[in-house]
């Protein structure tokens, strides 16, 4: 009698272990720690800005953080790989510009800036 208790104590206690380490994943991973980012390239060029407007709504879910400035862009990682990104600045990039845009699982674009065209990778530059 006393080993099937003691199992089922364990089988509690197990539990209540994975349940906590599953929450604190989780929320881990939302706020951003622990998810691995990603880093993208991306020129900005003539007609890929757009004047941003929330308009009447409280929230912004457009990507563009609430900010003047949505872009929409094609970007490229340092294998080739393609991604539409959509982001926010509060002053315009000027047409031609290189930019490093990082992403999180979850969260999208997390920051940008911009960079020499020598700074980005072969594989990111080309067109397909």
């Amino acid at each position: 009698m006393n080993h099937i208790h003691t199992n089922r104590f364990c089988s509690r206690a197990v539990a209540k272990a994975c349940t906590a380490a599953a929450l604190l994943t989780g929320v881990m991973t939302m706020t951003g720690c622990m998810v691995a980012s990603d880093t993208w390239y991306a020129r900005v060029e003539e007609g890929d800005r757009s004047d941003h407007d929330t308009g009447s709504m409280p929230f912004d879910f457009s990507g563009a953080g609430g900010m003047d400035n949505s872009y929409t862009l094609t970007a490229r990682n340092d294998e080739g790989d393609e991604a539409e990104l959509t982001f926010g600045s509060d002053d315009p990039i000027p047409d031609g510009t290189w930019l490093q845009i990082e992403t999180q699982m979850l969260r999208g674009v997390t920051s940008w800036k911009t960079v020499q065209e020598a700074e980005v990778p072969e594989k990111a530059r080309e067109d397909k």
